[in-house]
This record gives C-alpha cells, structure tokens and sequence, in this order.
C-alpha cells in the first residue's frame, strides 16, 4: 500500500473545509481511497466532512462514492452522512438522483426512500416508467414503494403487466402494491393472479401481506380456485397468517361447493384453533352428502383435539365410507372421553355389520389410545379377534397384536391364529410403491390396501421426503395425492420427471373430480386432460373417494 501522510491530509482537508474549496478539496479526496490511507483516517475525513455545511459536504461526500473505501463500517458512515446532508435538502437529492451515473445513482435513490422524501416521487416515477438498467430500476421501484402513494398504484401494475416475468423488479412492484393496503392494492394483486401469469404466487403472498380482513375474504375465495398450484398457494399463505383467518374461514364454511369446503376445513386444521371446532362440528352435525367433506371434518377434529365434543365423532365411525371411518378413527383416538367411550361400546356391543365396521377402523387407523378402554369388552375381542385373523392386512394385524402385548393382554393375542414368523426381509419382495399423501389417515388406508393387493408401499407424509427417496431407490409405482401444503402432487410430478420418465416410472395422481374443468360441451378440458397430463408426467388419474377395485385395477394397469 502506498501510503501518505495522515497528518498532512487532514490537515489540508481541514483547510480546504473551513475555506469552502470543494475542488480543491474533491483532488485531495484521490488519496482518500484503500491504497493511501488507513481505516482510521478515513474515519476522521468523514466526520470532519460531516461537519462542515450541507454546500460543502455534499458534493464531497458525493465524491467519496465513487473512491475505493472497501471497509463495510466506512461504506456505512459514508451513507448515514449522505442520509444526514439530505435530510431536509430534496432538491440535492433530486439532483443526484437525475445525473445518471449508476452507482451514485442508486445511492441517492435509496436514501429518497430511507428519508421518505415524496417529493422525489415523479423523479422515481420517471425512472421506472422510462428506465432500462435492472438495478436502477430495482431499487426505484423499492424507494417508490416505501412512499406508499396510493398514486403510485398504477406504475407498479404497469411495470408487472409490461415484463410479464417474475424477476426482482415485478416482485418488488408486488411488494410496494401490498404496502398500501387498501381494497384497491387488493383488487390489483388478485388481477394478477391467474395460471398464465408468472407472478401470480407471488401476488397471492402479496395479497396475504396485506392481512387487511378484505384481503384475507380475497385469499379465502382462492381456495375454490379449479387450479390446484393457485389454490395451495393460497391455502399456504392463510396457514401462516395463523389464527387470524379463523373468523374469516368459519363465516365462509357452508358453501354449495363441497370441494370449496374441504379445502377450507382442512386449512382450518392445520391452523390449529380451537375456535374453528364449533363451525367444524356444526358440519358434522349437518350429515353433509359429500363424503370428501366428511373425512375433511374428521382430520380436522383430529388436528383440534377437545374432549367437550368427542361424543359426537362415535357416528363417524359408522359412516358407510371406509376412509371417512378411518379418518373418524384417528379423531376418536385424540378426542377421548368417558362419554365417547360409553357409546362406542353401545355400538360394538351390538356386534353387526356396523360394529364390524367401527372395530376394523380402530384397527387399522391404529388407534391405540381407546383400546386401553375396549380390550376387556368382550364383543370388541371377538370382533377384532375376527377382523385381525381373516381381513385386515398384515402390517395392521402386526400392530395390534403386538399393541396387546405391549398393553399386558398377552393371551388375547395369542387366540389371534396370525402366522407373523418369519422375518419380513426372508420374505419375497413384492414390488414397491412410494405414496405420498399430507393425511397420516390416508396413507394408513393405503399401506393397508396395497398390502392386501400384494405390494410393498413405503409411506411419505411429506413430498420433498419422497423426492429424496426417489432419487435414491426407484419404486415401482408413486402414488401421490394432488392438493398437499408446501409441494403439491404437481410440482412433485415434475421434480420426478426430470429424472425418470413416465415410461421408467408411472405416476398415480389422486384428486377430487372438481379438479377438472369441464367445456361447454362437457369434455375435460384445460386442468386435466390428455394433453395436460401428458405435459405434467400423469401416467393416471383415480378420484375421491374410490373403491377398492378401483384403486387396484388402476395401480395393476399402470405396473
């Protein structure tokens, strides 16, 4: 490093200020840089710049900008004395923000912001209604935004129609829209907010940044949205906006979609308010058709756990679809009461079809926690002595058996006639399944099925879990559900089409029949059909809810 007299410089630097001879002292600033002088001195000339007059020092301090002064702490003190000069000093700021040299430029630009200087809002509105350099743009757009001028509305929505791409600049834009917060920042972002445009999960966070009770109404309304990337982003979005939403969700509930309300319960689950219970159980009560709405209830309860209400989930335990009795089953097992107990073994006792029913749902949702109150009923031994013998799959029959050792029944589970000797690794491999599905229920159901059927299924609660795995090991089938938080059946797809094509690896799609969109001559059209699926790596598509030679004919079909 070459380095000059410390004394010297501050010395003449200090002459030049108290004379007011910025030229000269702008030459003399050339020694201020890395290569001259140390960190130290650096500091003094700036605090020495920062005290002279707003004439003097800003053209100085200007001039600093563009010196070689490295130092992360000296960059700052470089930009609190801009921001100090500025303060007050609009057409300063003004016009170094119009004189075009780039770095400086930015500099200025931001302090606008920092400072709030509306003033300086047509320069900015200029600069991204005419600019072309992305950085300039970026932080114009930025600066503009912290002004929160509801004038600016319009020049932020032009500038994400007029790029049509989601780079930092439109993201910014969506930003500064959402800090305005009114009902028309709303009405923009959700214009943006369709399959086609590329910014549009970006708008949908904008619109859940608001948290205005307009715009999470607007981000609840997306949750019938019949595409399912828009429609999970919302879902995503109000999970995190957190008990908020609570009051908004429950005053929409009841609604003639069904696919709307399963969407919506399941989002209030995953919340985790207990003030959600009484609009979930209102649905209950209501013996709502759709039996999606049903199992949604369900896994709601479960995820609300509350013993004031468990006596109202026995009935779901006699529901004629199995995965709404499954769903119901593990919703038993987290709401336990003494009441709940009384009348599931008023309904085992009778030991009917619908007795049946109940104890093969206990069994095979592994719903521990009640057995400790129905192992010494005797119907409900006979029963699920029955059921675990001749009809539940291995992995369900396993569990119980040893579940009653474990719970010192050992002589129940030794009338249980289950040939379980030999280790599963000396067995024949039957071929494996990965299915991923966010219901712990659901994929009971399934590794119950797909053991009976002869496969192997390995269970994924969380898809970037599967992800890994498929990187890993290939399966022979996935089986992946379509509507899941963070990473739907979609983007999942497509993540493993990148290494497998669908002919190495089937992909199985479950969704409810309202994720097609029907034309005006009643054909499936621009959600799923032949063309889309293809696009998307579907090798098929099997509906909510279905039955049992249904799920087998399509996964035999597709292995």
């Amino acid at each position: 490093m070459v380095s000059i007299n410390s004394q010297e410089f501050m010395d003449e630097l200090l002459f030049c200020l108290k004379a007011g001879d910025v030229v000269k002292a702008k030459a003399l600033l050339q020694f201020a840089s890395d290569t001259h002088l140390d960190i130290q001195t650096q500091k003094q000339a700036l605090l020495e710049i920062g005290r002279a007059d707003e004439k003097t020092a800003f053209p100085l301090l200007d001039h600093l900008t563009r010196i070689e002064m490295a130092d992360p702490e000296i960059r700052d003190v470089l930009y609190d004395l801009i921001l100090d000069k500025a303060c007050g000093n609009t057409d300063l700021v003004i016009k170094y923000i119009t004189q075009k040299e780039k770095q400086n430029q930015i500099i200025y630009i931001k302090a606008a912001g920092d400072l709030l200087l509306t003033e300086v809002a047509p320069v900015l509105t200029d600069i991204i209604n005419t600019g072309t350099d992305p950085d300039v743009l970026y932080h114009a757009v930025k600066s503009l935004g912290v002004l929160r001028m509801s004038d600016a509305l319009p020049v932020f929505s032009k500038l994400i129609k007029e790029r049509k791409t989601n780079d930092r600049e439109s993201r910014e834009s969506i930003t500064a829209i959402s800090r305005l917060a009114s009902k028309e920042a709303v009405d923009i972002l959700l214009s943006f907010v369709n399959v086609q445009n590329p910014m549009a999960l970006t708008a949908i966070e904008g619109i859940a940044a608001i948290q205005t009770q307009y715009a999470l109404e607007t981000l609840s309304s997306l949750l019938s949205s019949k595409y399912a990337r828009l429609r999970n982003a919302a879902i995503d979005q109000i999970i995190q906006t957190g008990k908020k939403s609570v009051p908004i969700l429950t005053k929409a509930a009841f609604q003639d979609s069904s696919d709307y309300m399963v969407h919506l319960i399941t989002t209030l689950g995953y919340i985790g308010d207990q003030a959600a219970l009484p609009c979930i159980l209102d649905i209950i009560k209501t013996c709502l058709k759709n039996p999606n709405v049903r199992q949604a209830s369900y896994e709601a309860m479960e995820r609300l756990p509350s013993t004031q209400w468990g006596i109202l989930l026995a009935a779901g335990l006699s529901d004629p679809v199995e995965p709404v009795r499954m769903s119901a089953a593990r919703a038993v097992d987290k709401n336990l009461s003494k009441a709940l107990v009384a009348g599931l073994k008023k309904l085992i006792r009778k030991e009917n079809q619908t007795a049946e029913n109940v104890v093969a749902a206990l069994i095979d949702s592994r719903a521990d926690n009640i057995f400790n109150f129905l192992l010494q009923e005797p119907a409900f031994t006979r029963l699920a002595v029955h059921y675990v013998q001749n009809k539940a799959a291995r992995a369900a029959s396993r569990h119980f058996v040893q579940m009653m050792k474990d719970k010192g029944f050992p002589e129940l589970a030794e009338k249980i006639n289950f040939q379980d000797n030999e280790p599963v690794e000396n067995l024949k491999k039957p071929l494996d399944i990965y299915v991923i599905d966010d219901s712990k229920m659901m994929l009971k159901l399934y590794q119950n099925k797909l053991e009976k059927f002869g496969y192997a299924p390995t269970l994924f609660q969380f898809p970037g879990e599967a992800v890994k795995a498929v990187s890993i090991l290939k399966p022979a089938l996935v089986i992946t559900d379509l509507n899941m938080p963070e990473m739907n059946g979609l983007q999942l797809t497509r993540v493993i089409r990148k290494q497998y094509s669908p002919q190495q690896l089937p992909v199985l799609m479950i969704t409810t029949q309202s994720d097609f969109i029907m034309t005006k001559n009643g054909e499936q059209s621009v959600q799923f059909n032949h063309d889309t699926m293809q696009k998307a790596g579907i090798s098929k598509i099997l509906h909510k809810p279905f039955s049992d030679t249904e799920l087998r004919k399509s996964v035999d079909e597709l292995i």
